[in-house]
């Protein structure tokens, strides 16, 4: 029991330097990168999908592959990401803070966990959970991407958006051509990412 805490406690801090380490790299990317694909180092679908890819990597390879290991770890990350990104941005002479009381840390707190899951699901065997997997990370690109193109892209151009949604789209179709078989599972998916999609959406247009 002890060396399972201490196996997940050595992840979570894995994840939690992965993060710290990604988010300062956003606060230069949301200045170096070219014009059109910026907002992906400021955005949701962006942190989004590095928080993803950690705790699809992280879980793969931990010793202590548990659902409240992989919610943690989402959490950690996802967090870490956010402080990572502020740190960075502060140092470099625009200002930012992060904690408890601003919007994003609640978003992290909400969505870092389901993140988690969603890439713990992603190798399972069951069909269901790979649907919820992707379900989950599709509904977040696409809507994120919509969302966009509907409330900032004057501001911040509309390549990114649509690049978001393109992955979001591309995940999908992978999904139920290679990672479920089941005409269930792939129902499943189908409706969790046009459900979430409008959901997300309708969610940011009135925040």
């Amino acid at each position: 029991m002890g060396r399972s805490i201490g196996y997940t406690l050595a992840w979570w801090l894995v994840g939690a330097a992965a993060g710290l380490l990604l988010g300062g790299a956003t606060s230069f990317g949301q200045q170096y990168l070219p014009e059109g694909v910026s907002s992906f180092a400021n955005s949701n679908s962006g942190w989004t999908l590095l928080a993803f890819v950690v705790t699809v990597v992280c879980t793969r390879w931990s010793s202590a592959r548990r659902w409240w290991v992989a919610a943690g770890l989402g959490l950690v990350v996802f967090h870490a990401l956010l402080q990572g990104y502020a740190v960075v941005s502060t140092l470099r002479g625009f200002p930012d803070s992060y904690g408890p009381g601003d919007f994003y840390f609640t978003v992290a707190t909400l969505a870092g966990p389901v993140v988690g899951l969603a890439g713990y699901w992603w190798r399972f065997p069951s069909g269901a959970l790979r649907a919820l997997s992707g379900g989950i990370f599709v509904t977040v690109m696409i809507g994120d991407g919509v969302s966009g193109l509907l409330r900032v892209a004057d501001k911040t151009g509309w390549l990114y958006w649509v690049i978001s949604i393109a992955i979001g789209v591309g995940v999908l179709a992978w999904l139920l051509a290679r990672r479920v078989s089941r005409r269930r599972d792939r129902g499943l998916a189908v409706a969790l990412a046009v459900a979430g999609t409008a959901a997300f959406v309708s969610a940011f247009a009135v925040l």
